[in-house]
C-alpha cells in the first residue's frame, strides 16, 4: 500500500540500507439550519412536492454540441470538460465513496432540456471511462448522477457495474414498467441504484426493492420534518439514506442524529465554530520536528528529538521496514532510519504524521484523505511548470492547506509554529506566489463552479484534459497510502 508513497517520497534515487542493502528504486442549531418546507414528504398521496437534491458541488463547463446516445464522445471533445469530485462519509467519519460528477448550469426550459441532460450524462460516463476512473473501485464505490432516460445508454452496457452507483430521479408520473425492467438489467450487471428528487406514487413499489440508496437534500426540510420522512423511507425499506448538501458542523450534527447513514460535502475540511483549543503534545513534537527537518538540523539532533517518544520512533522503524520499501535488510536504529530517508522525505513523512497524530475525532479520516488528494494534486498540476527547486514546495503547499481545519484555529495562528518558506507562506495565508495558482486550481476540483475552475486553469496554463488526468492520478494515488502506517 505504501509502495507508491515511498517512491514519491524519494524520488526514485536508490538508498542504501545498513548491510550494503539497497532500497530497490526506493521511493519513496435547527430552525436556522435547515429552514421550513411547506410540506412533509414521502406521503402516500400523490400531491406532495418533489424533493431536489439534483445539485452537487463539483465542477465543469459548458456543453459541446456532441454525438449521444452511446456514441463515444471523441477526446477533443473531452478536453473542455472538467471533472469533479464529491466525499460521501460514513458515521465514522471515513471516505467510503466519491460521486464524480460533471456540472452545468440549468437547461432552458423545452423539448431540448432532456436531450442535453443526456448528453451531460454520457460525457460524465465517458470521461470516468476513458480516464481510469474504475481503478478506484474497489477502494471505493464510484456515484454518478444521471438522468432516468440516460440509464438506457449503451456506455452502461460497455462499462464494469461492480463498484458503480448509478442516482436517478424516477418520473413523477406515468408507467415505470420499461424503467423497472432496465434497472433489473444494471442491477444484474452488477450496478447499485439510488433515488432522488423522490415523490412517492404506487408505481415506485416494483422499483424501490432494487434501490440500495435514497438521498435527501436536508437543507429543504426542519429537523422535524427531515425526521418524519427518515421514519417513513425506512418502513418502505432496508435503504441507505445520504444527506447532500452536508457543508456545515451543525447540519452534519442534525443529520447524524436523525440517524441518516452517510454525509455528502465538505463539512470535515473546515474549522469547527468554537474557539481554537491548544495543539495536543504529540502534534507539537511533530511540529517541532517538521523545523528541524526543514533547517536541515544534524541527523543526530534529529534522532535525539525521536528517541523520548517510543511511539514516534515506532512509528518511523515500522514505515521504513514496511515492506514497500524494498529493503533487504531491516534498519534496527532510528539513526540509520533518517539517514535512509534523507531530508525532504522525512518532512513529506512528518506532514502525514501531523494528521494522524492527536485525538482522533469523525472528522480526522475524511481530513487525512483530502489533504493527500489535495497535496498530491496540487504537485501534479505544478510539477510541469516550476522549476525542479521550487516544485518541492507544491506538495507542501496541498497538504497544510487544511492545517486550519485539522488543528481549528486561523490559518496564519496554525502556521505560527512553523518555519515555512515564504513562497508556501504566501500561498496559504494570502493565495499569492508561485505555488497559489496550484493550490486554487486544485481545491476548485473540489467544489468550485465552471467559470472558478476555468479561471484558475486558464491562469495556470493547464488544459482541462490535463486537469482531468491528475485528479483521478491523485484520487488513485492517495488509496494507495497506508493511513494506518504513517
Amino acid at each position: 500500500m505504501l509502495g507508491k508513497y515511498f517512491k514519491f517520497l524519494s524520488h526514485d534515487k536508490p538508498v542504501q540500507a545498513e548491510n550494503d542493502s539497497v532500497i530497490a528504486q526506493a521511493p519513496p442549531p435547527i430552525e436556522r439550519i435547515v429552514p421550513l418546507m411547506e410540506t412533509p414528504i414521502f406521503n402516500r398521496p400523490e400531491s406532495h412536492p418533489v424533493i431536489d437534491t439534483a445539485g452537487a458541488s463539483a465542477v465543469v463547463s459548458n456543453m459541446l454540441d456532441i454525438p449521444t446516445h452511446g456514441v463515444r464522445t471523441q477526446a477533443s471533445e473531452l478536453l473542455n470538460r472538467f471533472l469533479g469530485r464529491q466525499p460521501i462519509l460514513d458515521l465514522s467519519g471515513e471516505i467510503v465513496s466519491y460521486e464524480m460528477c460533471i456540472k452545468k448550469a440549468a437547461p432552458p426550459p423545452g423539448e431540448g432540456a432532456q436531450l442535453l441532460q443526456q448528453m451531460v450524462d454520457e460525457m460524465l460516463l465517458s470521461s470516468m471511462e476513458d480516464l481510469n476512473v474504475q481503478q478506484l473501485r474497489g477502494e471505493k464505490q464510484i456515484f454518478a448522477t444521471l438522468s432516468a432516460p440516460s440509464l438506457d445508454t449503451e456506455f452502461l452496457d460497455r462499462i464494469e457495474g461492480a463498484g458503480i452507483v448509478l442516482m436517478f430521479s424516477p418520473p413523477a408520473a406515468g408507467p415505470l414498467d420499461k424503467l423497472i425492467a432496465r434497472c433489473q438489467a444494471l442491477h444484474d450487471a452488477g450496478y447499485r441504484l439510488g433515488l432522488q428528487q423522490l415523490k412517492y406514487r404506487e408505481a415506485l413499489d416494483d422499483l424501490l426493492p432494487l434501490v440500495d440508496y435514497i438521498r435527501i437534500d436536508p437543507t429543504l426540510l426542519t429537523a422535524m420534518q427531515l425526521g418524519e420522512l427518515v421514519v417513513q423511507l425506512r418502513s418502505h425499506g432496508d435503504f441507505e439514506l445520504i444527506a447532500n448538501p452536508v457543508e456545515s458542523e451543525e447540519l452534519y450534527a442534525v443529520c447524524r442524529k436523525l440517524k441518516f447513514d452517510l454525509f455528502q460535502g465538505y463539512y470535515f475540511a473546515k474549522p469547527l465554530p468554537v474557539h481554537a483549543t491548544k495543539v495536543d503534545s504529540q502534534r507539537l513534537r511533530v511540529m517541532q520536528l517538521l523545523n528541524l527537518t526543514m533547517s536541515h538540523a544534524d541527523m543526530a539532533e534529529l534522532d535525539k528529538q525521536f528517541k523520548p517518544d517510543p511511539v514516534l520512533s515506532y512509528k518511523l522503524l515500522r514505515f521504513i521496514n514496511s515492506p514497500a520499501t524494498g529493503l533487504l535488510q531491516p534498519v534496527r536504529s532510528i539513526n540509520h532510519a533518517l539517514v535512509v530517508l534523507g531530508y525532504d522525505p522525512l518532512y513529506r513523512w512528518l506532514t502525514l504524521l501531523l494528521f494522524a497524530s492527536g485525538q482522533p475525532d469523525h472528522r480526522t479520516l475524511a481530513l487525512m484523505k483530502n489533504a493527500l488528494v489535495r497535496a498530491r494534486l496540487t504537485e501534479l498540476l505544478g510539477q510541469k511548470k516550476l522549476k525542479p527547486k521550487e516544485q518541492e514546495g507544491l506538495f507542501i503547499t496541498g497538504i497544510f492547506s487544511l492545517l486550519d481545519a485539522l488543528l481549528n484555529m486561523p490559518m496564519e495562528t496554525a502556521l505560527a509554529s512553523l518555519k515555512l518558506p515564504p513562497a508556501i507562506e504566501a500561498a496559504l495565508t494570502q493565495r499569492e506566489g508561485i505555488y497559489a495558482p496550484y493550490l486554487d486550481l486544485a481545491i476548485a476540483c473540489e467544489e468550485a463552479e465552471e467559470q472558478v475552475i476555468a479561471t484558475y486553469a486558464a491562469v495556470s496554463g493547464i488544459s482541462a484534459e490535463d486537469i482531468n488526468l491528475a485528479h483521478v492520478q491523485a484520487l488513485i494515488w492517495a488509496e494507495e497510502v497506508d493511513l494506518g502506517k504513517a
